[in-house]
């Protein structure tokens, strides 16, 4: 999985400036510079994109989520962002050069008016019109211009769709990251096709997160190891396969302890479990619930794999209370087995 970026927006003097360190082909050089090209617009959206990237990897560049948590949304800081938007602007009839991306940001930025602002004279193609037009998912380089009590304003200096430029047809990148607990081969034995109604997944109450971590130290064949609170995972291993391949793998595991769905607030500060999840270099990362799994915990852990994947392509595996009760009963330890 190589991930490259589709553009419909560049800042091309800053665009310059970030990859200036990189062996650009001149022809790349002299579209950002506005100069006569051949196919200057196919240039700008599709051979661009991968210098970016390289430079936000090499940058170190984080997700407004990331920010957060360290305390560092401010003033001329560069972020990334994958997610909803709302594109203004782009109408026919809108006879003003300004442009406008808005959303409301969910944990940890509740609530927060994020509001990315830009002018027609960047857009690359005209294809930009129809795709960055209403609410729409899209990724954004950017960097913050105003920060003050729930919002935060930025101006970009790329906008487009993160692609896997693997496979003929490219597909956004985001399809490629999450990873079925039964593409896992010491988790391919769960039967997909049971799942325990609404009494019987009460038991799940009953069943402690140490038996899970020592059945899933089993399948892996490691040894379990005891819990300490400074730990990144609560599980690494270098033995997991998925597809015959062996991979390492980071868990995250979340017993009975508080039996109800997962949200950020079971994290930790800001959700800082999963942010210390994710700065374990990994192939796979595996966040296990005894319950349901939010789509708040979901879209951080997303955002902290695509940005990861800039650096090296990682795999993303939520296994919640039902895919755990399955892998229990397939190997003896439901308690109605």
């Amino acid at each position: 999985m190589t991930p490259n970026l589709m553009t419909y927006y560049l800042s091309r003097d800053r665009v310059l400036s970030l990859i200036k360190n990189q062996a650009i082909p001149f022809h790349i050089t002299q579209s950002l510079l506005g100069q006569p090209v051949s196919m200057a617009s196919a240039i700008l959206s599709n051979d661009v994109g991968a210098y970016v990237l390289k430079g936000i990897s090499v940058g170190e560049i984080k997700t407004l989520q990331e920010l957060q948590i360290e305390g560092r949304i401010r003033q001329g800081e560069l972020f990334i962002y994958n997610g909803r938007l709302t594109g203004k602007g782009f109408g026919f009839n809108n006879k003003t050069p300004a442009l406008q991306l808005n959303t409301t940001l969910s944990f940890p930025l509740t609530d927060f008016k994020l509001s990315i602002e830009f002018s027609k004279s960047g857009l690359v193609n005209d294809t930009a019109y129809s795709r960055l037009s209403g609410a729409t998912n899209i990724f954004v380089f950017a960097y913050v211009t105003e920060v003050s009590d729930k919002s935060i304003r930025a101006v970009p200096i790329a906008i487009g769709d993160l692609i896997d430029s693997d496979i003929s047809i490219p597909s956004l990148l985001s399809f490629g990251v999450p990873l079925q607990a039964d593409e896992v081969d010491q988790f391919s034995t769960i039967d997909r096709t049971w799942t325990p109604n609404k009494a019987k997944f009460e038991l799940m109450r009953t069943i402690p997160e140490k038996r899970v971590k020592e059945l899933i130290c089993n399948l892996l064949e490691q040894e379990s190891q005891n819990d300490w609170g400074g730990e990144e995972s609560d599980i690494f291993t270098s033995g997991l396969m998925v597809g015959g391949k062996r991979m390492t793998g980071a868990f995250l595991l979340k017993g009975p302890a508080k039996f109800h769905p997962m949200t950020p607030k079971d994290l930790g500060k800001n959700g800082d479990q999963l942010y210390r999840l994710f700065n374990i270099p990994a192939d796979v990362y595996i966040i296990q619930h005894c319950h349901t799994i939010e789509p708040s915990v979901r879209g951080m852990a997303e955002a902290f794999a695509i940005r990861r994947t800039l650096t090296a392509p990682c795999r993303l595996l939520f296994l919640d209370g039902w895919d755990t009760a399955r892998l229990l009963k397939a190997h003896g330890q439901w308690p109605d087995s």
